[in-house]
Parts: structure tokens; C-alpha cells; sequence
């Protein structure tokens, strides 16, 4: 089995990282990595070569999934399975579905960690799925080399996926950003569940600013979730007064 990966960044590198030993692994960056590639035991070669692999799996940023896929969609085969790692699913899968060619079967994925909450196994980890345009044999085989790989597979539908995001991913997150920006740090005569939240500040602290800015624009229940979280701070906040 051969699998192409573009986007050799560090989500790149995880897949890559696991993938290597169940298959022959070609990545590709806009940046030159074959030297880390080469250390890892992968493969850097041209995007079009990459995109030529019967599985091809899209690690790039939201903001240029569209731009890579006008890049590949004439260097697919026939028939190859195409996945991407968006943390959305409603934009990514509309825009595969839309630009690549009908004879390319699609998988929309989620891998719901990252090199920093997974950095030494993903044993036990979940990751979403979205039957996007592929046969029902092949989803069922991709459910299990996932299970294969001791990660926790859920089914689920674009629309669901972006809907439970707007809670645990936007939500968490719209929070964290407001305590770094608000300077809230470590003390000493903390609780319990005060160190809890500053893991989740100080892991969120490392957010890109298009990160957080896709995450809470592109999912179209963001913005609602926020807007009941900040009513309820609003009438606690004025019923304290």
C-alpha cells in the first residue's frame, strides 16, 4: 500500500510518524522537508507524484484546501481515495465533493488530537469519519485499519461533526483565547480545577491566529454557541451586581 500525504507540518508528521509501518509513506510541503522526511523514513517527492498515490491524504490548513485541491485534481488515478484532516468537515467535504473528479472516492476524517495531546501514542484517541462519496466496503475497511491503528472510530454525518465542534472545539477554545488574552496565569494557592483550566489556556495558547479564526468563523454553529455562552456570563454578571 502506497499513501501520499501534502502538508508536512506537524500533524503531517504525526500521520506519517504511524503510517510508515503499515505502508509505503510520500510526503510533500511547500516547504522543503526531505531531509526530515528522509530522517523519519519517508519519502519527499513533487505534489503531483504524491497525488498520484492510490490513498492521498490532505494535511494542509483550511485556508489552502481549496488551492491544493485545483493543484491535484488532474494527477488523482481513477478510483484513488482521498482524505482530508480539516477540523471542519460541512467546508472541506463540500469543497472536495465540488472540485475533485467523480471517479476519486472521498472520506472526510477528523483525528480529534494532535502531535501535543498525542505526542507518543494515539492508542485510545478518537477520530471522526464522513462517507463523503465511497462505497460502503471500502468505508468499512478504512473503519477498521483506523481501529487497526488502537484509535476510536464515530461515524458520523458533515452537519453532526461541525455541530458537536461548535462545543468542544470552538466553544473550549473561545474560552482559552479570552484567558490568555486576559492574562490569567498560574498561581500557587490554586485548585484542582483551576490547574485544569490553565491545561486547556496554556494548550490553546499555542493556537495560530487562522486557526482560531477558521475554527470560529468557517463552522456556521460557532457563532451561536458563543452567543449563548456570553448572554449567560451577562445575566450572571448583573445578577452578582
Amino acid at each position: 500500500m502506497e499513501i501520499g500525504i501534502i502538508g508536512f507540518g506537524s500533524f503531517g508528521r504525526l500521520m506519517a510518524k504511524h503510517l510508515k509501518s503499515k505502508a509505503k509513506v510520500f510526503v510533500f510541503d511547500n516547504v522543503n522537508k526531505e531531509k526530515e522526511a528522509n530522517e523519519m523514513g519517508v519519502s519527499f517527492i513533487p505534489i503531483e507524484k504524491v497525488a498520484s498515490k492510490q490513498i492521498v491524504i490532505l494535511a494542509v490548513p483550511m485556508e489552502n484546501i481549496e488551492e491544493v485541491l485545483v493543484k491535484i485534481k488532474d494527477s488523482l488515478q481513477k478510483n484513488a481515495l482521498v482524505f482530508d484532516v480539516c477540523s471542519l468537515k460541512i467546508f472541506s467535504c463540500e469543497l472536495m465533493k465540488k472540485i475533485l473528479p467523480e471517479s476519486v472516492e472521498i472520506i472526510g476524517t477528523h483525528p480529534l488530537f494532535g502531535p501535543q495531546s498525542a505526542p507518543n501514542s494515539i492508542e485510545g484517541m478518537k477520530i471522526a469519519l464522513c462517507n463523503v462519496r465511497v462505497d460502503n466496503e471500502t468505508f468499512d475497511l478504512v473503519k477498521e485499519f483506523c481501529k487497526s491503528l488502537g484509535l476510536n472510530v464515530f461515524v458520523t454525518t458533515p452537519e453532526e461533526h461541525d455541530r458537536q465542534m461548535a462545543l468542544s472545539q470552538a466553544l473550549t477554545h473561545f474560552i482559552g483565547q479570552a484567558m490568555k488574552n486576559a492574562d490569567i496565569k498560574r498561581i500557587e494557592l490554586s485548585t484542582k480545577t483551576f490547574d485544569k483550566l490553565m491545561d486547556v489556556a496554556e494548550i490553546i495558547g499555542n493556537d495560530t491566529p487562522a486557526l482560531f479564526n477558521n475554527m470560529q468563523t468557517m463552522n456556521p454553529f460557532a457563532g451561536e454557541v458563543r452567543q449563548r455562552l456570553m448572554n449567560e456570563l451577562n445575566k450572571i454578571d448583573v445578577e452578582l451586581k
